[in-house]
């Protein structure tokens, strides 16, 4: 069940949006952080969307543990935020369904437990959070990845999706929080990961919005809580950023 801009039920937060502060998105109120949104850089880069139905889906985790929350930075997950952002900063007719899992999900637990509920809103947009379950995994295998991604791709491409983004994870081998062979294990799999969504990204002709290549020139232990695996409010607030504008690039170039 949705509303009219399709916010999903299950993103809905009956008491209100709460006392988030200035920042309810993670935009930088003075605007000299140049990896986060700034103040009215949404309203710039959403407002001539082409698309008028959109979805976010994915196995992100909910949001980042409270003591994890960056003073100025609230505790909303980036594809929550994106979600946010474009229904208030994209064009008026613009619905957006956000499908927030309250667990991890690899691709294939994406595919069959979002999919079909992501396909029935009938999306022209979806923006899918891809492969930061399957890296911390105890197995990761690159094939069932690229094949789990292409059929969620096929099935999107398929029904109404004129277009779709595909989010690859931050470069959680720099976080500071793994060390020796699990650290390498970690950067061997993240390479892959990035290899794997190019491929089939360009293949579907969907937009791969890479974080860990966003994230080159500033400190990424800066991004990541004391939680293995999760980012803080800064780490989730960048993230969004990078989303939208690779978003509103892809609208420019169309």
């Amino acid at each position: 069940m949705s509303d009219e801009r399709g916010n999903a039920m299950e993103d809905h937060d009956p008491a209100g949006p709460g006392p988030q502060g200035p920042d309810p998105h993670g935009l930088d109120p003075q605007g000299l952080d140049p990896y986060v949104l700034r103040p009215g850089e949404p309203e710039e880069l959403l407002a001539g969307l082409p698309w008028r139905r959109a979805v976010v889906f994915g196995g992100c985790e909910a949001g980042p543990v409270p003591a994890a929350v960056v003073r100025g930075r609230p505790a909303k997950a980036w594809p929550e935020r994106v979600a946010c952002l474009l229904r208030q900063a994209g064009p008026p007719e613009l619905a957006c369904l956000s499908l927030r899992p309250r667990r991890d999900l690899v691709l294939s637990e994406v595919r069959s437990r979002q999919l079909a509920q992501a396909l029935a809103f009938e999306a022209d947009l979806a923006v899918l959070a891809c492969g930061g379950p399957d890296l911390r995994a105890r197995s990761f295998d690159p094939d069932v990845v690229e094949s789990e991604l292409s059929r969620i791709l096929t099935s999107l491409k398929g029904a109404t999706c004129r277009g779709a983004a595909v989010v690859s994870p931050f470069d959680w081998s720099g976080s500071g929080q793994l060390a020796g062979a699990q650290r390498d294990r970690i950067r061997t799999r993240q390479r892959l990961l990035v290899e794997r969504v190019t491929v089939v990204t360009l293949r579907h002709g969907a937009l791969h919005i890479d974080l860990m290549a966003y994230e080159k020139g500033l400190d990424s232990k800066l991004l990541w809580s004391s939680q293995p695996g999760r980012l803080n409010g800064r780490g989730h607030a960048v993230a969004a950023a990078a989303v939208v504008r690779a978003l509103a690039e892809q609208a420019r170039t169309r």
